[in-house]
């Protein structure tokens, strides 16, 4: 859920301000899906790459569960992609987007579809961990 809070909720906010050419106006749900699908793969396997290792390797290094541990990770994840990734593989992200590596509006967008996917993570994380938690009921021999 994480990785498609990063991928799709900046694809929503670049097709409602038009900053894709492929966004023409027309349905918005379209808009998102062609502005999530222009994104290269390289783009969406490093984030989640990324995000994945920080998380694991917060966890190994022993910070506890925290929005804030998770939101981090998101932004911390989101920046080095936007800012690490060749522009050759940056298809419909950062630089690939416009020509520009830190364009101030789609890296903020990108920044806050970062933060969002830290908070969905910490969210799902905790609601899972909540449910492997709760007692198995009982059940009897005759059922």
């Amino acid at each position: 859920m994480a990785w498609a809070t990063a991928v799709y909720l900046p694809s929503l906010a670049i097709a409602l301000l038009s900053l894709s050419p492929l966004a023409s106006g027309g349905n918005l749900f379209v808009d998102i899906f062609e502005v999530a699908d222009e994104v290269s793969p390289a783009a969406k396997l490093t984030y989640a790459i990324l995000f994945g290792t920080l998380v694991m390797s917060a966890r190994v290094g022993g910070a506890r569960r925290r929005l804030s541990i998770s939101i981090l990770i998101g932004v911390v994840s989101m920046a080095l992609v936007v800012a690490l990734i060749p522009e050759y593989w940056s298809r419909g992200f950062g630089i690939g987007l416009n020509g520009i590596r830190f364009d101030p509006l789609p890296t903020a967008i990108y920044l806050i579809g970062g933060f969002a996917s830290g908070v969905v993570f910490s969210l799902s994380e905790a609601r899972c961990l909540s449910r492997s938690q709760e007692p198995i009921p009982l059940q009897s021999p005759d059922d």
